[in-house]
Order: structure tokens, then C-alpha cells, then sequence
């Protein structure tokens, strides 16, 4: 199983462009597409540099949370301040999380990489910890040509 480690975190807030994703749940290629192509649209179009210029560091985080019965993505960051220019304010409460740490080439890879990790080995083999919903997240930055990031999921004691 992939190493993974159980960590408390305190509350932070990111700000993000967001998507709704109209593939089902159990669409994992079409939910992939649709998130290629957003953050295509968001490199071109110049969005993602904007929200990026309005951060407090280099990490980006790519942020799923279900809202009125919608999934969702985002491409967010740490805002510098509370006037940052975003769709949404996203906000991950204080608690426990689940935290599974990866390197690839691309966002794309570490978002897939880490994802699949939590979702398809960890959590359904954790057997004292349960995600119960609420904003996960996959926190990345560039490093040396990669990416090295961290999902991060938040989950309560069975």
C-alpha cells in the first residue's frame, strides 16, 4: 500500500477558479478529461497566472468538494489577502487529514498519481479512519522540472 500518514492540520482557507464537473462519479476518464481541459483553458486564458499573482506562496492546489450536490474543481492558491480576485473561497477546517505525498513530471501526473492513491487504495483498505466529504485537495509546487506535492484528505476516527 502507498505510504500515507495521519496529521493534524489547522484550519487555512484557498481561493480558486472553479469548474463543475458533469461526468458521473464513476467516470474517472471523463472527470480526467474535463479537468485536462480546464486547466488548459485556465493556462491559456491567462486566469491561472492572474490567481497565481495573487498568492501567498508557490504552492497550487486543485481542490474537488461536492457543493449542492455538484462536483466541483478548482485550481486555487493561498490568497495574500482577503481582495483576491477568485470564483470561490474555499475553506478546509482545523482537524485531521489523511496525507499522502508523491513527486511526477507533471500536475497532471501528481494530481492523477496522488488521487488514485487515496481513493482507489488507501481509503478503502483504512479501517480506522473514514473520509466523511467536505474539500480535499492535492497541494503542489515546481521543483527541479517536477512536481512534488501532497494530497491532502480530511478524516474522522471510526
Amino acid at each position: 500500500m502507498t505510504a500515507y500518514q495521519i496529521e493534524t492540520k489547522k484550519q487555512f482557507t484557498v481561493a480558486g477558479l472553479e469548474m463543475t464537473i458533469n461526468s458521473q462519479f464513476n467516470d474517472f476518464a471523463g472527470i480526467n478529461r474535463e479537468k485536462t481541459d480546464f486547466w488548459t483553458r485556465i493556462n491559456t486564458d491567462g486566469s491561472l497566472a492572474k490567481l497565481v499573482s495573487q498568492a501567498k506562496d508557490s504552492s497550487l492546489y486543485a481542490v474537488n468538494e461536492v457543493v449542492n450536490n455538484k462536483m466541483m474543481h478548482y485550481a486555487a492558491v493561498l490568497p495574500k489577502n482577503e481582495q483576491v480576485a477568485a470564483d470561490r473561497l474555499i475553506e478546509f477546517p482545523g482537524g485531521t487529514y489523511l496525507v499522502v505525498t508523491g513527486t511526477a513530471a507533471s500536475q497532471e501526473e501528481l494530481t492523477a498519481q496522488l488521487t488514485g492513491a487515496v481513493f482507489g487504495e488507501i481509503l478503502p483498505q483504512l479501517t480506522t479512519y473514514s473520509y466523511v466529504g467536505g474539500p480535499n485537495a492535492v497541494q503542489m509546487q515546481a521543483v527541479d522540472d517536477k512536481f512534488q506535492g501532497m494530497a491532502l484528505v480530511p478524516v474522522v476516527m471510526n
